[in-house]
């Protein structure tokens, strides 16, 4: 936890905890990208893996700011703009959503660290977990990453293929 504070730190961004779930119900963290201020909520710092998964998404949308139109699909009149509008809106939050919880990912689980740890026995979501101290979603969220760069370069990569003992069937430098 303490090389997340660091980064920040280095990066020159602020930290602070406020009570969010009472600002909007499972609002645990929010990044203002413009003076690199980072909210999050209090009850974080009782669940230490929730905390690292959460700052480290939140330092993502530090270091990739949301585009236009991204703070406006989180504001009560998004419901009365048109289809188009809220669709466009919809995928380009999809978008900056997707580049800082990769980014995250990738920083707490590194692509040779998550190798090396299915190579040495933890072949489940829950092993992953725990040996990478993160919660599972972000587990799930690593290895949909992962299948998505296989797709990229030609490999159609299952779940299966990832979650088991014998992973020697694809890895980035071998391919299958």
């Amino acid at each position: 936890m303490d090389d997340l504070y660091a980064l920040a730190k280095k990066l020159g961004i602020q930290i602070i905890y406020k009570d969010l779930l009472n600002k909007h119900s499972g609002l645990l963290g929010m990044a203002d990208a413009a003076n690199k201020i980072i909210t999050l909520d209090w009850s974080l710092r009782s669940n230490y893996r929730q905390l690292r998964c959460i700052l480290a998404e939140e330092i993502g949308h530090i270091l990739f700011p949301p585009r236009p139109g991204h703070i406006r699909y989180h504001s009560k009149r998004f419901i009365h703009a048109d289809h188009i509008d809220r669709s466009l809106t919809k995928a380009i939050v999809a978008q900056d959503e997707r580049k800082a919880r990769q980014w995250a990912v990738n920083i707490l689980m590194p692509d040779d660290e998550f190798w090396r740890a299915l190579r040495e026995g933890a072949n489940t979501v829950y092993r992953l977990a725990e040996w990478f101290d993160v919660e599972e979603w972000f587990v799930l969220a690593k290895i949909g990453y992962i299948r998505v760069q296989a797709r990229e370069s030609g490999v159609k990569l299952k779940w299966r293929d990832i979650i088991k003992r014998d992973i020697s069937a694809w890895t980035p430098e071998k391919g299958l």
